[in-house]
Formats: structure tokens, C-alpha cells, sequence
């Protein structure tokens, strides 16, 4: 689905009011003259250069700030540096509010200097040239709008002292300076209604006398058309604007210049404003995605959302994580072949084991989220009791299926469920852990699906997992309630003792897996307590399977007592760094806000890969299209900076970041392509060919 913007930006691709000629003079574009300036006109080794894109708009027209407002799209720089060269992020002056119509936009009209800092290498030659060019794209705009850019080329001797041009060096000083300066006051907002207040302390006292705008940053937060502003009895400064029209949830922290006065005496300023307490903040959505270099996601409604969220359901069926669990209720169906009557029961309890613990998982989430906890799908997981605890229930499985014991009794009744039981209850509970086992995955479809379920109100996020398990669940009841289906399964035999036998093994691999998880999260020790739980819950269930006595129980108790004092003593085991045991060899560095910023800076195309140890899908793309010698290969030849966030364990600066996106789950990779502009959000399922060719588009200048 095509957003506004980004149809706008398709539409710019292919227009053919493209200035081609390269150079530096002024050139004359539609409704626009713009020329590439620089403050010198010779450059020294090791200094930092300025140079700034001149547009002088007719008469009525303008172009666009970095948040274009209601509609349009800012202008781009995209440039071509000698190695090791780096320019920084366009340093936007304060825009000025455009209404047309009903919508208001951010821009600019007149003479217009948008400034670049472009730090030279110090290997630079005395004697050289120092070239550089640019691509500039633009919207252009009055009643109508047109598209355009155009192709500079720069090229400047190199000498041991700089020589500042007389022309512009003091006007691009002035557009570096003209950036709204960042300001430390305190500032915190609050939701009443259908309004955002925010106040602010430490203000310049003569604001109140003044004019008040606020120019969101990000967007879809605040409306584009101009708030209220009032100074409190004890000095504070409150702001009040209605939410946007497009709203989507509060960010945790909202960025926004607050500008005062008019004209000669009008001053802008760069503030950071917290959610207060009770904000709702938390259960929210995107943080600035323009910091971040992400493109607006767009809305899926939540038709689409329930589409998404069944087709990814459905696929689940196909992970690696699900398979073995759902190969147990096929084993079970295929026993019930000759009895419609029970497979509609099994296949109905089945359904209903699922959407229980979809709704549970989702309840739980919502409600964490709220409290303000980031967390997204697959959050059990970053627990490592949780994972050690479904590691012994996939052993103990697997031990029952290859014949060490059978469970008995009515008080493990919920264990012969889990594991190999052709009941009701087994049918259940065999819905409860296909979900549970479900959540290192995340299917085709599903991310977007879940990243527009934790933006809804609660009604609205549960009908969307309740739509997952709907898909995770469809095969299994359909094969209970469609005779014709149900027919095609194997007949019931001996074949069947050695199948049941033969499907341990999965889930002693899931077990050796959900270990390895266990390992990422505490280190060796970790590891080590969680073999001594299971050899004492191997013994407990060998017991179990032998001739009764008072002393055989008092073992298996005793055996089962260690074996929780085991999994609970995890908790206590300090978490170990996992990327701090990467290979030298690997091309990737640590995730950070503040490394992505500084690569974006220089200009750098940059792939960020968000995973995990408990995420099967991130694992196999690891395997299938991210280690390879060619991977390897192609980082190195088109210079593309690797970064990877863990996301094994809680991360709230991950949270918010997949939440730019639209994601509550990974894996997510976005590339950012060289020179800046919007990443390119890459499958979900990776091929090498497709990352390929992914990291040549992102390559080109």
C-alpha cells in the first residue's frame, strides 16, 4: 500500500524536471532558481567545509521543511564524497506555517540557504582538487506542485591555509546559525481528549508577551495548525494543540521547535519534552522517525490489520518453532480417523487453547505496555526462567514420546496433555504450547500486524490477536471438520509407535535451541544450572515410570523440587553481554541511536538488523543471507556499515525503534541508503540474491 508521501516521491522519480546539466551557477528550475554555494574558495586538509543549497522561490511558491506538515515532502541532498569525506544532516532554519485551504504546511518562501557541514579528510593533497557532487530533489509548491531537482558538481583546490569566499562564507555563517539552537528547559506533556498540553519551565520570561507557535518534529502527534499559549501563575509556559488528524499514538518523548515573535524579533528554539505520568505515552507508537531517517509507515486500518494478522497466523504453521508441536495434534488426528464426532471436539478444543493463550499473551502485553513497560512480541522470551522452564517441558516431551515414561494419574493430568495424550485436555493444552512455542516467530504479515494491534485501543488489539490465532489454528480444524481432509491422513498402525518415537527428536532439538537461547541470556553458568534441572527432571520422570512406594514418590518429589530450584535460580544470574562474544571476523557492530546518527551523518548507507536468539526467522536469514563470504564481500565493496541490535533481552530503545516502523516483533532490517533519505524496509524472509541487490540500490549515490 502506497502512502501519500510516497507516491509524491515515486511521481518525483519519474518526472522529467530534472536540471541535468551539472555545476554550481544558479539554475533555473520551475518556479525556483537554486545554486550550490560554498564558504571558501580553497580548502585546507582536516577542516570542516560549508557549503549550503540556495533556492529563491517565485513569488507564492515555496518548499518544505523537514516535516512537511499536512502535505508535501522536504527537500533531499544527496552526496558524492571523495573517501573519507563525510557530510552531515541538512541544518534546517525555523520554517514558516503555509495554509492552503483546510491544511497547513511547513516551509519556506523567498531566499532560502539550507546548510551542509562536509568534514574533509585530513589525507587531502596539498596541490589537489577536493570534488563533490549533489543531488537535490525537491517539491515546489503553490496551488499545485511540482517536482524537480537538479546535479551539482564542486570542485575546490586544496592548499595548506583555506581561503574564505567574500560572497557567501558570512551568509552560510549566518543559515548554520539560524538553526534553532537545542534548549535544556524542563518540559513535560499530558493527553486530555482530543489535546496535547505541554508545559515548559525556564522560558524567556517576555514569551508570554509574545506570539507562541510550536512546529512538531515528529509527526502524526501534534495538529500542523497553530496551538494556544499561555504562561501559568508559577511561571510555567503551557502550550495546548489539538492531536493531528493522522494521529498514532503518543511517543515517549515529543521534539518540536517553540518559536516566539514575529519578523526581525522572531526566535526559534529545539526542545525535548517527557510524557508525564499518566500520559499514555507508553502504549504508543512512533518516536521521531524523521531522527531516525525512517519512513512514515502506512496505516493499515484495521481490515487489513485482521488480513495480515490471519495469512500470518496461517504461516506460523510452517515454522520450524510450531512444527513439532503441530505434528503431535496430527499424530493425534490420525488415531482419531473413523470418528468425525471426535475430531470436531479435539478440533474445537484445539481452536480454543489457542485463542485463550493468544488473548492471555496479548492481555498481559497490553497491560505491561500500558504500565509502561516497552515490550512486543515475543517478550516471554526475553525471561530466562521462561525459556529454561519451556526447554524442560520440551525434554520431558521428548522423553515421553521415546518411551522412558508414561504419565498416569489424575494429578499430572495437565503434563499428559502437554505431551502425548489423545484427549480432550491434550487437544487443549496442545493449542496453549503451539502459541507459547509460536512467539520466537514472527511469519510473513505478522509484523505489521502486531506493530497496528499495540497502537489500538485494547478491543482493537485483541481482535487482532484473536485473528492470528484464528490462522495458527485454521489447518488442524480443518482437517478435524473436513472428512475429505481428515481421510487423506495415514491410517492408524504400528507404523505409528515408531512415528511417535521418531518425533522426539524435534523436540529434543527445540530443547538443545531454547538452551542455546538460555546460554545467550546468562552466560555459562546459566547454562549449567538448567542441565543440572533437567538430569534431576530425567530422574523424577524415570521414577515415575517404574513400580510404585512410598520411597519411589519421595524421590520423584525430591527430583522435582530441584529441578524448580533450578529454573528459579536463573533469576539470579547476571546477564552476559552476547555481542561481546561476536568473531572478530563478523562485519557488524553493536546498534545504537547514537552510531546510527553519527553513519548517517557521514553520509554512510547503513543496513540495521534487528534480532534475536529466541527468533528462529532472524536465525535462518543469519544462515541463509547475512554470513556468507559474498555478504561479507559486498559490505566491503559498497561500504556499508553493518548494525545489529540484540533483542534477546529487553531493550526499551529497540521497542521504540521497531515502533518507528510500525513493528512489534522482529526481525526488522532497514537500509539506509548513501547520502541519506528513507531506509528500505527489507522482507521479512531474506534471500541472498534479494539482499543483493538490496545493498547495491542502498550503495548508489
Amino acid at each position: 500500500m502506497f502512502s501519500m508521501r510516497s507516491l509524491l516521491w515515486f511521481t518525483l522519480l519519474l518526472s522529467p524536471l530534472v536540471l541535468a546539466q551539472p555545476g554550481t551557477g544558479p539554475l533555473r528550475g520551475d518556479h525556483l532558481t537554486v545554486q550550490l554555494v560554498a564558504d571558501r574558495t580553497a580548502v585546507a586538509p582536516g577542516e570542516t567545509l560549508g557549503v549550503a543549497l540556495r533556492v529563491e522561490h517565485d513569488p507564492d511558491w515555496h518548499t518544505y521543511w523537514r516535516n512537511p506538515g499536512d502535505s508535501g515532502l522536504p527537500t533531499k541532498l544527496a552526496w558524492t564524497l571523495p573517501e573519507g569525506a563525510s557530510a552531515g544532516p541538512i541544518r534546517w532554519p525555523a520554517p514558516q506555517r503555509l495554509p492552503i485551504g483546510p491544511l497547513v504546511n511547513f516551509g519556506y518562501e523567498g531566499e532560502l540557504l539550507l546548510p551542509v557541514a562536509i568534514q574533509l579528510p585530513p589525507q587531502l593533497t596539498v596541490g589537489g582538487q577536493f570534488a563533490l557532487a549533489l543531488k537535490a530533489s525537491w517539491l515546489v509548491c503553490k496551488e499545485e506542485c511540482i517536482p524537480g531537482s537538479a546535479n551539482f558538481e564542486l570542485s575546490l583546490p586544496v592548499v595548506a591555509q583555506s581561503v574564505s569566499d567574500p560572497q557567501w562564507a558570512l551568509r552560510i555563517d549566518a543559515a548554520f546559525a539560524a538553526e534553532p539552537p537545542s534548549r535544556e528547559w524542563p518540559a513535560r506533556f499530558t493527553r486530555a481528549g482530543d489535546v496535547i498540553d505541554i508545559s515548559i519551565e525556564g522560558a524567556d520570561a517576555d514569551f508570554g508577551a509574545q506570539s507562541i507557535e510550536v512546529f512538531p518534529i515528529q509527526t502524526q502527534v501534534l495538529a500542523n495548525a497553530r496551538g494556544s499559549a499561555v504562561r501559568d501563575a508559577d511561571g510555567r509556559l503551557r502550550v495546548s494543540t489539538p492531536i493531528s488528524d493522522a494521529f498514532n499514538g503518543l511517543p515517549q518523548t515529543l521534539e518540536f521547535l517553540l518559536v516566539a515573535g514575529e519578523g526581525a524579533t522572531r526566535r526559534a528554539y529545539t526542545l525535548v519534552a517527557e510524557a508525564a505520568s499518566g500520559a499514555g505515552a507508553a502504549s504508543t507508537a512512533p518516536a521521531d522517525r524523521s531522527a531516525a531517517g525512517g519512513a512514515d509507515p502506512a496505516p493499515l486500518g484495521m481490515l487489513l490489520a485482521l488480513v495480515f494478522a490471519l495469512l500470518g497466523g496461517i504461516a506460523l504453521n510452517l515454522m520450524p518453532c510450531v512444527f513439532p508441536v503441530l505434528s503431535l495434534k496430527a499424530m493425534g488426528l490420525a488415531e482419531g480417523v473413523g470418528d468425525p464426532a471426535r475430531s470436531r471436539r479435539h478440533g474445537l478444543l484445539y481452536l480454543a487453547g489457542v485463542l485463550a493463550t493468544f488473548v492471555g499473551l496479548a492481555s498481559l502485553l497490553l497491560g505491561l505496555r500500558a504500565a509502561g513497560e516497552q515490550l512486543g512480541w515475543g517478550f516471554q522470551l526475553q525471561v530466562p526462567w521462561v525459556v529454561a522452564t519451556l526447554a524442560l517441558v520440551m525434554l520431558a516431551m521428548g522423553l515421553s514420546l521415546s518411551g522412558l515414561f508414561q504419565i498416569g494419574g489424575a494429578w499430572m493430568g495437565a503434563g499428559q496433555s502437554l505431551a502425548s495424550g489423545h484427549d480432550g485436555r491434550s487437544a487443549f493444552f496442545t493449542g496453549v504450547l503451539a502459541v507459547v512455542v509460536a512467539s520466537p516467530c514472527t511469519a510473513p504479515l505478522m509484523g505489521p500486524a502486531l506493530g497496528y494491534a499495540v497502537t489500538q485501543s485494547p478491543l482493537g488489539a485483541i481482535l487482532v490477536f484473536v485473528a492470528l490465532g484464528v490462522g495458527l489454528a485454521l489447518p488442524i480444524v480443518l482437517i478435524s471438520f473436513v472428512p475429505a481432509l481428515a481421510n487423506r491422513l495415514p491410517r492408524p498402525g504400528a507404523w505409528m509407535e515408531g512415528f511417535k518415537q521418531f518425533m522426539a527428536f524435534p523436540l529434543y532439538l527445540t530443547a538443545v535451541w531454547l538452551l542455546w537461547v538460555l546460554g545467550q541470556q546468562t552466560g555459562v553458568d546459566g547454562i549449567a544450572i538448567l542441565l543440572l534441572g533437567a538430569v534431576a527432571l530425567a530422574f523424577a520422570l524415570w521414577l515415575l515410570g517404574r513400580a510404585g512406594g512410598f520411597a519411589r514418590r519421595g524421590l520423584i518429589a525430591a527430583g522435582l523440587v530441584a529441578t524448580v530450584v533450578a529454573v528459579v535460580s536463573l533469576q539470579g544470574l547476571a546477564a552476559v553481554d552476547g555481542q561481546a562474544a561476536r568473531s572478530a571476523a563478523t562485519p557488524w557492530e553493536p546498534w545504537s541511536p547514537e552510531r546510527l546518527a553519527e553513519l548517517r551523518a557521514e553520509g554512510r548507507p547503513v543496513l540495521v538488523n534487528m534480532t534475536a536468539a529466541w527468533c528462529i526467522t532472524c536465525l535462518a536469514n543469519e544462515r541463509v543471507a547475512l554470513s556468507s563470504e559474498a555478504f561479507r564481500t559486498r559490505l566491503a565493496e559498497t561500504g556499508i556499515a553493518y548494525l545489529k541490535g540484540d533483542w534477546t533481552q529487553r531493550d526499551e530503545r529497540i521497542t521504540r525503534y521497531l515502533a518507528q516502523f510500525g513493528r512489534n516483533g522482529v526481525p526488522v532490517y532497514a537500509l539506509y541508503p548513501a547520502g541519506g533519505g528513507e531506509p528500505e524496509l527489507l522482507p521479512q524472509i531474506l534471500t541472498p540474491d534479494g539482499v543483493d541487490a538490496a545493498l547495491t540500490r542502498a550503495a548508489r549515490p
